[in-house]
């Protein structure tokens, strides 16, 4: 009869090592040990429905336990018995290790299978671990037999009936095309859809404002979710509940299974937690929600010492929305994770990285995730990041992501610090500590900051056991790394605040300045939990700590706002929302700086979030007004502002810092300030030492998954200030495809081609000109035609309407009072309501766009609106209904998509509406000899391709000059002749050498 099931993580272990061991004393050889043995393991591993063989060989005897299942963790393990005492002798421990591994070679036959076995070596007193790994053997040294290592003698046993927790397996069964899923997150879509809960409504309103900030986001580009995730198309779908049923879905996974880990590795007596979960539903699905409450609560992270693994969380609203299909959904959820074996953590940590990325890059389908900006660091890069920068694991470096994503970094410069601790003999209560510490993460995205948690915790695994009494906090943070609202009262007290969807909530600075800010915020959840009124909250305060009188004010009305949260069935969430944003505050600066800062083009964050970081800009140099448009003029990333704000915020003097960043900031206009701030550090207002140690051009790798984004690894020290030529890396890849994401660095390298190339400012002394790539070799001879270079033309972007889908038109007839025209309202990103009307004709010119031109060819395809004088001022109102009244009443029918246009807002008062930018004197010249603002393929290896713009004789409008779009790129001139003598220079070999790469702005 077959004994009840025992579980592992129920299992005594010390206990089990004590009988062990006193058997070893009893034992006369090997086999009276193999007996003893079988005596204290042979119940459990009845229970766990595997049969043990033991065999006698030359030397001895060993017992061997194959699997059951093809894809569990290890096919066999071989436990090899030793005479007690006989491994004491180093010469017999090597011998009996060889043994094991003969017996490995002749069992798997071929070498690819040799990581199926798991060697056991064992005297009774001591043991040994042995596997293949990486293409070489990996041999622990000789171990005392206690808890721990019976613990991974178990583990390996039951990885035998067990999936590993692998990538790959989680995908199969969890991934967007599994039953799982699919039902999941439809229930939670649905619950979501009919919810009456305020607090699901708040918690959903919130997701959507911080989710706008950390993406290019609109419900637009949310769409292709419904076709992926097969949802009827007659029901109308809010893509945005969907979006956050998907993310809710994800967190739960990621949750039980972290759990799961947690438990295994904090020697805890709950179990295993699955199990739990598991229980309950089946008892009552009520009892059910009060574990999960526990659960969402952290209660049972704290529990195992773990402090803040889970706050601050939107995605826990599905209790307020409980049901018994929410409850089966997350049973379903729970009992698959049961086929996985936690301990592949310790086991084969090769196999774990940043788990949760490629479950989340699947789940949300690759094009919606691309249109929103997301990009996902594979970790051959994250790797190359962590080498160039000069990071080795010393325990004694701090380092900090301040947009960690998932985690990539954080887990890979953990694995980094185990190994030196390894070689440096640095014992595992130290090493955890060092890396609590040291090793932080800042995001601004819920549910990256949470991926980002669980895959820490993954990565501390078996130190986990080494955790002191007062437990440990996950250093990653819930905050906005680079802005953080500050306010002065009338006092002069300083506020800092930030925007919810409850309104603003706020921290007097003296809360921070003390450090005080964790605790105050335990002590208001706190009195809110036990009902204070707000007078006895302040006489709490007063007594307790000693603020200024406007601090405890300040703390009261907070207080006040939180109650009423509270009674409204809005709270339980600001406290540890506020704890989050201001953690970036407390930090000390790192030695290391490191990651993948947001790409988000400036026009596309949201209208608040632009007016908070605008002065950011200005301050650190980035952006030099242009008259009339300021920020607005020219489109920058943002990873240009996280370089600044980061290296001056985050990193120590004479600390190092490495970024993945786009490209072009090397080269175009929207990168001049970004340039010069590299180059110098500073303005009139702030300094920040910098010096660019290399520069890595990875343009042709293709990294991210499936993108085409133009990538650059940008190395810098904080010290005094850049040399040019600066030092560059040019990554050549001779395939059309990008670098599969799962390759190794040492793969990559040897696929891949590399060349010592130079970087340096296109004119001499200005770093904020645009920077050619060249050879050292030919960068001698480039000196010598710099020297002798004279400014003579400036080139321009060609007009950037940021609503062509309105200003682009076709023109459909000639009436006596102007033109019949339409909109072409399906062009571009951005549509519009299709419009026919007629219109005056002066404001009409012949468009041409980057389509349609060609070398020495031009034909404009279609028509543009440029309500501007010739000097490039935009028609006042007044004059626009006095002039063209129909003209004036066609853009009034789009006033509400014109007025929320990225740049508007950044315009001089009293601007129109329908003002357009990239435009001046020089748009209404005759003669422009104009290429494309891209041109050449993603190899950089840009193609000049220049033709000649000269008014034409059009049938609807007269002679009129012809308009550039903004993907173009012009130079204007006064004559004919200059033109084409202009446009034949630019055509040339040598032109082309001196533009390089994807080059918008040329100065010859």
């Amino acid at each position: 009869m077959v004994s009840k099931k025992i579980l592992l993580e129920e299992i005594d272990a010390d206990e089990i090592a004590k009988k062990i061991k006193q058997k070893a004393q009893k034992a006369a050889n090997e086999e009276e040990l193999r007996i003893g043995f079988a005596i204290v393991l042979d119940p459990l591993l009845e229970s766990w429905e595997i049969s043990p063989a033991y065999e006698r060989h030359a030397s001895g005897m060993r017992c061997i336990v194959s699997g059951i299942r093809k894809d569990a963790l290890y096919g066999t393990v071989i436990l090899e018995f030793k005479a007690p005492g006989k491994l004491d002798s180093q010469k017999e421990f090597e011998k009996a290790k060889e043994q094991v591994k003969k017996y490995i070679k002749n069992e798997a036959v071929d070498k690819k299978y040799y990581g199926r076995y798991f060697g056991v070596l064992t005297d009774g007193y001591h043991i040994s671990f042995i596997r293949f790994r990486k293409e070489t053997w990996e041999e622990t040294e000789l171990l005392e037999i206690n808890s721990h290592t019976i613990l991974r003698l178990l583990e390996a046993i039951r990885g035998l009936r067990r999936k590993p927790i692998d990538a790959a397996l989680l995908l199969e069964d969890f991934g967007p095309k599994s039953e799982v899923s699919r039902k999941s997150i439809l229930i939670f879509y649905n619950n979501l859809e009919k919810t009456k809960s305020s607090r699901t409504k708040m918690l959903f309103n919130d997701w959507r404002r911080v989710f706008s900030q950390v993406c290019s986001y609109s419900t637009e580009k949310l769409k292709g979710l419904i076709k992926y995730y097969g949802i009827e198309k007659e029901k109308i779908v809010d893509v945005e509940k969907l979006m956050f049923a998907i993310h809710t879905y994800y967190t739960i996974l990621m949750k039980l299974l972290t759990s799961e880990i947690v438990t295994l590795f904090a020697d805890s007596l709950i179990g295993s937690y699955l199990k739990k979960i598991e229980e309950a539903y089946l008892k009552d699905n009520k009892e059910m929600m009060e574990e999960l409450k526990e659960l969402e609560e952290g209660g049972i992270f704290r529990e195992l010492g773990i402090k803040n693994f889970l706050e601050a969380d939107y995605f826990a609203w599905y209790l307020d929305e409980w049901s018994s299909e929410i409850a089966t959904a997350i049973y379903e959820i729970s009992k698959k994770l049961l086929d996985y074996e936690p301990a592949t953590v310790e086991l084969t940590p090769e196999r774990i990285k940043d788990l949760f990325k490629r479950l989340y890059q699947n789940l949300v389908p690759r094009d919606v995730r691309h249109k929103l900006g997301e990009y996902f660091t594979p970790d051959w890069l994250a790797e190359l990041l962590l080498e160039e920068v000069g990071y080795d694991g010393n325990p004694d470096k701090s380092v900090l992501d301040p947009a960690c994503g998932s985690g990539t970094f954080l887990v890979l410069t953990i694995k980094k610090m185990r190994e030196y601790a390894q070689e440096h003999f640095i014992d595992e209560r130290t090493l955890l500590s060092k890396i609590v510490n040291d090793v932080k993460g800042i995001d601004l995205n819920p549910l990256a900051v949470l991926a980002s948690k669980a895959n820490y915790l993954i990565a501390l695994a078996d130190l986990l056991r080494y955790r002191p009494k007062e437990g440990i906090e996950i250093p990653i943070y819930l905050a906005d790394s680079i802005a953080v609202g500050r306010r002065a009262k009338l006092s002069g007290e300083w506020e800092m605040y930030i925007k919810t969807v409850e309104g603003e909530l706020w921290i007097p600075h003296e809360v921070i300045d003390k450090g005080k800010l964790s605790i105050i915020l335990y002590d208001i959840e706190f009195c809110i939990h036990n009902k204070y009124s707000p007078e006895q909250f302040e006489n709490y305060l007063k007594r307790t700590y000693e603020l200024k009188e406007e601090s405890v004010e300040s703390l009261k009305r907070l207080y006040i706002k939180l109650l009423s949260l509270e009674s409204r069935g809005k709270n339980r969430i600001w406290t540890r929302i506020l704890r989050n944003s201001f953690s970036p505050l407390l930090m000390k600066k790192f030695d290391y700086v490191i990651g993948n800062p947001p790409w988000i083009n400036w026009e596309h964050l949201p209208q608040f979030y632009r007016e908070q970081t605008r002065g950011l800009w200005e301050w650190y140099g980035l952006t030099k007004r242009t008259k009339g448009m300021g920020l607005g003029k020219v489109k920058r990333d943002m990873a240009m502002l996280f370089v600044a704000r980061c290296l001056d915020r985050y990193t120590k003097d004479g600390g190092k810092f490495a970024f993945l960043i786009p490209f072009t900031v090397y080269k175009t206009q929207a990168g001049a300030g970004f340039r010069s701030f590299l180059a110098k550090g500073k303005n009139e207002n702030v300094k920040v030492p910098c010096k660019i140690l290399k520069i890595h051009d990875l343009v042709t790798l293709y990294p991210f998954e499936g993108a085409v984004n133009r990538t650059s690894l940008l190395i810098l020290k904080k010290e005094e200030r850049t040399e040019f030529p600066i030092p560059c890396i040019m990554w050549h890849n001779p395939r059309s495809k990008g670098i599969d994401q799962e390759a190794e660095l040492e793969e990559v390298r040897g696929t891949t081609k590399q060349f010592e190339l130079v970087f340096l400012p296109i004119e001499k002394g200005k770093a904020e000109s645009p920077w050619m790539e060249i050879t050292e070799k030919a960068y001698e001879g480039v000196k010598k035609i710099l020297k002798k270079q004279v400014k003579v033309y400036k080139a321009h972007k060609g007009v950037d309407t940021s609503y062509n889908s309105i200003y682009w038109l076709k023109v459909l007839n000639k009436v006596p009072s102007g033109l019949q025209v339409k909109n072409l309202n399906d062009i571009g990103k951005k549509k519009v309501i299709l419009v026919t009307s007629v219109i005056e004709s002066e404001l009409v010119y012949p468009l041409v766009r980057g389509r349609d031109q060609k070398k020495w060819y031009v034909s404009p395809s279609s028509y543009i609106i440029v309500p501007h004088n010739p000097n490039g001022k935009c028609i006042d109102e007044t004059s626009m209904k006095m002039s063209f009244p129909k003209t004036y009443g066609y853009l009034m029918k789009f006033e509400k998509e014109l007025k929320q246009r990225a740049y508007v807002s950044l315009t001089k008062k009293g601007e129109p509406f329908y003002t357009l930018q990239n435009i001046s004197w020089y748009t209404f010249t005759n003669y422009k000899v104009v290429w494309k603002h891209i041109s050449g393929k993603i190899s950089g290896k840009a193609k000049m391709s220049a033709a000649l713009l000269r008014p034409i004789q059009d049938k609807y409008i007269g002679k009129k000059i012809i308009i550039p779009d903004h993907s173009l790129v012009f130079i204007s001139t006064e004559k004919l002749e200059e033109g084409y003598y202009l446009a034949a220079v630019l055509n040339s070999i040598i032109s082309s050498f001196l533009v390089r790469r994807d080059h918008p702005i040329i100065q010859v």
